[in-house]
């Protein structure tokens, strides 16, 4: 068996775009929470953080395999 490891970090709005559908299997990100880490991630507010992650979670479920996982981690400084 042979086993593939690429590592994206950056933007995953700009990632996504350039990854072919169903090849990932796991997805790890730390986004950036509604209203928490401003400084870090300028925040999102809670009112528009589903308008804002809905089209990047499309993007998640294009790329990742049927038998993929999704998790979200969240860093701490």
């Amino acid at each position: 068996m042979e086993i593939n490891t690429d590592i994206f970090c950056g933007d995953a709005s700009d990632i996504l775009q350039d990854i072919e559908e169903n090849c990932v299997d796991l997805i790890v990100t730390s986004p950036p929470y509604a209203d928490q880490r401003k400084d870090t991630y300028g925040g999102i507010p809670a009112d528009k953080y589903i308008e804002w992650f809905l089209p990047i979670s499309k993007e998640l479920l294009r790329v990742l395999k049927p038998t993929g996982t999704f998790g979200t981690i969240e860093l701490v400084y």
